[in-house]
């Protein structure tokens, strides 16, 4: 894995983060881009982040968008009797829960403890109600995760208390690196969600307000349920849909051409190409407000920690290769989008060629 990509992954999968709680990503995102990049990030008033990379103005804006939060807890309230009151907010199988270890983050260290108790979810409404047991006092408001150890490279996987969706996070914040190291001539914008893992929250918000130019162009990135024809090693995945929706063909189709053309000049590079219909991502949303969205994601293991047997819980990960090869198809994508409408329109141009020419045949 590319040194400086692996260093920002593992720093970003180590911080601790929870659907509206992730403010430690937010604030390490803020720190990189501006040291390091020399970019300024602003925030809307919901808390959705926005680095842009200064470049040619293209005809519609590229935004390239992940979510920085991961299926998880946050802490309300010590009672009398030792115990942590909270919430869980996620989608996960019940059966999980009993006696799970977790660890809150509070007061700059981590604080361990066992899951006693998650309320059933009721209607639209995503936190639910929780009781645990913890090794000593935690703060309100603390983030709380899935007991498993720091970020790390183990051979060519990526391991991580939560790759869904920071390692997508980190792939941006690793194009936005390679963007000024190679001084890219084209423009583009990274948005950075909050609170996908409770329904598209921070989306939602940008989407309905238009907080993005009604013209701009979305890929989303993610992290996704490896399936059968979408395997972890294989490259990333140019999404075709999810469980929802199909996404816009033309940005489909351009995604398509430029990872083929990626892999037509570099043998090393690999991608795939399917519908991804495990679950429900933020493209679907933009989608609905009237944007042109598509998606590109990485197969997952152990996709929201969740064991093959649906009752235990294991570390997530994602393979190392395919994350620089995303990147790597991320720096095409913009690259070449200047020429998006043009060539985003390819197949209507065979179409037309392929009728021509035999037309006379149809008598």
């Amino acid at each position: 894995m590319n040194k400086r990509h692996a260093r920002i992954a593992t720093e970003l999968l180590s911080l601790p983060t929870s659907p509206f709680h992730e403010q430690a990503v937010a604030e390490w995102v803020k720190r990189f881009a501006a040291g390091k990049l020399g970019l300024p990030t602003t925030s809307d008033r919901w808390g959705n982040l926005t680095i842009r990379y200064p470049g040619r103005r293209t005809k519609r804006p590229l935004v390239f968008t992940a979510h920085m939060d991961h299926p998880g807890f946050a802490a309300r309230r010590m009672r009398r009797d030792g115990l942590l009151e909270g919430l869980w907010m996620g989608s996960v199988p019940d059966a999980v829960f009993p006696g799970a270890r977790v660890r809150f983050f509070s007061g700059g260290r981590w604080v361990k403890g066992r899951v006693k108790s998650v309320a059933p979810r009721k209607g639209l409404r995503v936190a639910r109600p929780a009781v645990f047991s913890v090794s000593g006092p935690v703060a309100p408001g603390s983030v709380g995760m899935w007991d498993f150890p720091d970020a790390r490279l183990a051979g060519n996987r990526l391991v991580a208390r939560g790759c869904d969706d920071v390692a997508g996070v980190a792939s941006l914040i690793a194009l936005l690196d390679d963007a000024v190291r190679k001084k890219l001539r084209t423009g583009f914008q990274v948005l950075l969600t909050r609170a996908e893992e409770a329904g598209f929250i921070g989306a939602i918000a940008a989407a309905r307000e238009r907080l993005l130019p009604g013209n701009a162009v979305i890929v989303t990135v993610e992290n996704s349920k490896a399936l059968p024809g979408a395997r972890i090693g294989e490259g990333p995945v140019i999404r075709v849909g999810d469980l929802v929706a199909t996404f816009t063909p033309r940005l489909t189709a351009f995604l398509t051409r430029a990872a083929q053309e990626l892999a037509s000049r570099d043998k090393s590079f690999r991608y795939q190409r399917r519908l991804m219909d495990g679950g429900i991502c933020e493209s679907s949303a933009f989608m609905e407000y009237g944007y042109e969205a598509g998606g590109v994601c990485f197969p997952l293991g152990n996709y929201h920690n969740v064991a093959p047997d649906r009752r235990s819980l294991r570390a997530e990960y994602v393979n190392a290769r395919d994350f620089d090869n995303l990147v790597a198809l991320f720096l095409a994508v913009v690259e070449r989008f200047e020429n998006y409408e043009k060539l985003g329109g390819g197949f209507r141009k065979r179409c037309e060629g392929l009728f021509a020419r035999n037309r006379d045949l149809l008598g």
